[in-house]
């Protein structure tokens, strides 16, 4: 999948953005395979599913530094959600 520029911020290069775009892959792979293990285990963390899903549909759209900050969130609710354990970004 390639950015082609799609909501991309202006002045971010090519190069800036396929690494950007790795981050979030590598990152959202990490988070869902994460996610599948605990949630059976502790189904109030379910309540980030929802947040996740808006983080892969801002990296479908080439919004990669959008993903990046979504992921945070994501891990950020984790923690509030009494996870001590959570994923690293």
């Amino acid at each position: 999948m390639t950015a082609g520029g799609v909501g991309i911020a202006p002045g971010v290069g090519a190069g800036q953005t396929s690494q950007l775009q790795v981050q979030c892959a590598m990152a959202l792979q990490q988070l869902h395979g994460w996610l599948r293990t605990v949630v059976p285990q502790s189904p109030q963390l379910a309540e980030a599913v929802p947040m996740t899903v808006q983080a892969v549909r801002l990296y479908r759209s080439g919004q990669f530094e959008a993903c990046l900050a979504q992921i945070q969130t994501v891990i950020a609710q984790i923690g509030r959600l009494g996870q001590q354990n959570r994923p690293s970004p």
